[in-house]
């Protein structure tokens, strides 16, 4: 609970400067969006589920907040709220620009770009992303009329789970040491001088403004960038964190780090159910690349990592070692005002590849042609996700951190179907063409 916890203090500590407690997805359905089923099954959701009527309770006098829930007449005027937007249409950059701090909104809602458009929205600190999804698919039930089946909430394990569970949890902090001195020595004296850093030390400051670049990939091309990923024996997430390595440092010749930022999901440590668990069950991993060692080799050793647990342990590490209340929401609003070359060595990242996997939904597969996501953190955020065998991408940066006219062609080249599909990944980085 202590870990949730840390994840929601950083999202309440910083929501006055930093926006990163708003998880948004740009969903496409293939048919024109029917307001009057919008509007009701929107509503019949929020009333159907308590989690989607949480707020929370800031508790500094015990050192922590809670879950509580909206009353019945706070929820009313809520609603209420969301029927005068629905009947608004917004453009795409003020539906992605506008931003409600923590209870002055439900933590789910949504904005109607244009007739087939809308971008939805939920509080980070409620949900993570397979918890977001899970709740896409969710309205889209109530939205299509299908069956709103029951999602299965979890049993009582039965003592050997609960043994193999403890024994992860045991081997994720048993190989925690040796991950920190890995790290400790990878990492150069000048790490911060050293990393690839797109924003180039820029101050960051209270900015909604963010620039977005949409990718995505027909079926025929998604199985030519699969079949790469199975010719060089990786996963789709460990392919793209070697290419985003490996072009980064082709781009910047002058650093010798990459470092990308890793969320993974925690739910073979804490299991939970979207439908009724709150809070941000994510651990992110702090991944470095090095110049002049095989970025295939690297890929499979930081995710070796990954597969030991280390996340895990390390958010723990975090978690057991945090100050009071408020001291962690100070340093967490301290740490995001800082110019990312100024931070700590495990937060300058050169970027966050969030993976969000296969969303195999029927509903989802049924109703929507294209989804992408983002959420308005301070690092270049790359989210990817796969529907119906297609491949979608989505890059996202704080125009206050980021010259998006610089950053957006490195990404073309990155993203392009050419440039996966037939780069070697351990071709070196002697040189580059952007």
């Amino acid at each position: 609970m202590k870990l949730v916890q840390l994840a929601g203090l950083y999202f309440l500590g910083t929501e006055d400067f930093n926006y990163s407690n708003c998880m948004m997805a740009t969903v496409i359905l293939k048919e024109k969006i029917d307001e009057q089923k919008l509007l009701s099954s929107y509503r019949e959701l929020i009333i159907d589920s308590p989690l989607l009527r949480t707020k929370i309770i800031e508790r500094p006098e015990k050192n922590k907040f809670d879950w509580g829930r909206f009353s019945s007449e706070e929820t009313a005027q809520l609603l209420d709220f969301e029927r005068e937007q629905f009947s608004t249409k917004y453009d795409m950059e003020t539906a992605i620009k506008q931003y409600y701090p923590t209870n002055s909104r439900l933590p789910f809602y949504i904005s109607v770009v244009n007739e087939h458009t809308m971008v939805v929205c939920m509080n980070h600190i409620i949900a993570n992303g397979r918890g977001f999804i899970f709740w896409i698919q969710k309205w889209l039930q109530y939205y299509s009329g299908v069956k709103k089946t029951k999602h299965v909430q979890l049993t009582a394990p039965s003592f050997g789970h609960l043994l193999l569970r403890m024994l992860k949890k045991i081997n994720a902090c048993l190989w925690l040491p040796l991950f920190l001195l890995n790290f400790i020595l990878k990492t150069c004296k000048a790490a911060a001088q050293d990393t690839v850093d797109l924003s180039y030390g820029k101050r960051p400051g209270p900015n909604d403004d963010y620039g977005l670049k949409q990718y995505s990939f027909s079926r025929e091309d998604t199985q030519r960038i699969l079949q790469k990923c199975k010719q060089t024996k990786m996963t789709l997430t460990e392919f793209m964190c070697g290419m985003l390595a490996q072009s980064l440092l082709e781009y910047d010749l002058n650093k010798r780090r990459v470092f990308i930022s890793i969320p993974t999901d925690t739910m073979d440590f804490s299991p939970y159910s979207p439908e009724h668990t709150c809070g941000n069950y994510v651990a992110s991993f702090p991944a470095q690349f090095i110049r002049g060692s095989k970025i295939s080799k690297q890929v499979e050793s930081e995710f070796k990592w990954i597969k030991r647990g280390v996340p895990y342990s390390l958010a723990c590490l975090f978690a057991a070692l945090s100050p009071s209340y408020a001291k962690v929401k100070a340093q967490c609003l301290a740490l995001c005002q800082k110019p990312i070359p100024e931070r700590s060595p495990l937060w300058d990242f050169s970027i966050t590849y969030s993976s969000l996997g296969i969303i195999s939904y029927p509903v989802i597969e049924e109703l929507v042609e294209a989804i992408y996501f983002r959420i308005k953190n301070q690092s270049i955020l790359l989210a990817s996700s796969t529907i119906a065998g297609k491949l979608y991408m989505e890059v996202s940066v704080s125009k206050d951190l980021y010259d998006v006219e610089k950053v957006f062609p490195i990404f073309d080249k990155i993203l392009s179907v050419n440039y996966l599909t037939s780069s070697n990944l351990d071709k070196g980085v002697d040189s580059h063409d952007y």
